[in-house]
């Protein structure tokens, strides 16, 4: 048996061991993660086969796991390659740096607005097209050379004032938050977070009605009020890394004729 079985082979017992942790019973997480009772029964009996990946990861955000909880529950699925911190020495992935210089150099060849960013949406790297362009909202990614998060600038007062529907944006931005941060839990780090977002115009109001998205949304339309131009529509392109759930690549196209005048103007 090889390693890959071997974790396999623990799978049921792991599911069985962390439902009883995070205190549900097998209907309580069956609804979390959307599918049915009987189905968590027969993983925790061994008598269905691995789960696929949507599944295996619709529980591990039902379940709400730390780092380490996930990466191991997600080994024992059978999809030990989803969960791979981005500086982590002991994955023996030697390339990782690597892919993180690749994605820079991507992202530096891109002639649109475009951003790095992890799942607590901080921000990692910004193309100068993405400086140019958070900086003509008048609210740039890195005040005082702070880390800050992409959902700040969903609530920052003056980028609420550049859109038509703020509040159906905003919902949709935090749909897409939660799903990609619910593997975060109760970090400190993704706590410490949210004490900060807590402190904007609506974000408690609106974090507590808002469910996590069942799946990720890989564009969104974004209708813009741009002050001394007709309104104009960029499409939000997000991508993630293969392997490395701590690398996602944002970027902002144009959709319409205004837009494309606009992100011309950037780089001029």
């Amino acid at each position: 048996m090889n390693d890959g079985e071997s974790a396999q082979s623990a799978f049921p017992a792991l599911l069985q061991t962390m439902r009883r942790a995070a205190g549900l019973s097998q209907g309580e997480l069956a609804r979390q993660a959307r599918l049915t009772r009987p189905y968590i029964s027969q993983l925790e009996k061994g008598s269905r086969s691995s789960p696929s990946r949507k599944v295996a990861l619709s529980l591990a955000n039902a379940l709400q796991l730390d780092a380490p909880q996930r990466r191991a529950f997600l080994d024992a699925a059978g999809w030990p390659e989803l969960e791979v911190p981005l500086h982590d020495p002991s994955s023996g992935l030697g390339q990782t740096d690597d892919t993180y210089a690749l994605a820079r150099q991507l992202l530096d060849a891109c002639p649109f607005p475009a951003v790095l960013h992890d799942s607590r949406w901080l921000v990692g790297y910004v193309n100068r097209g993405g400086h140019a362009f958070f900086e003509a909202l008048q609210a740039p990614l890195a005040p005082q050379g702070e880390a800050v998060s992409l959902l700040e600038s969903v609530f920052h007062p003056v980028i609420r004032a550049h859109l038509s529907d703020w509040e159906a944006w905003a919902r949709a931005m935090l749909a897409q938050f939660k799903r990609d941060s619910l593997h975060l839990g109760q970090t400190p780090a993704h706590l410490a977070l949210l004490g900060r977002l807590r402190l904007l115009p609506d974000f408690a109001r609106l974090w507590h009605s808002v469910e996590p998205s069942a799946d990720t949304v890989p564009t969104m339309r974004l209708p813009l009020k741009l002050l001394g131009t007709r309104p104009c529509l960029v499409e939000v392109l997000r991508f993630q890394v293969v392997g490395l759930p701590e690398l996602w690549m944002v970027a902002f196209l144009p959709r319409d004729a205004v837009a494309e005048e606009f992100m011309r103007s950037l780089l001029r």
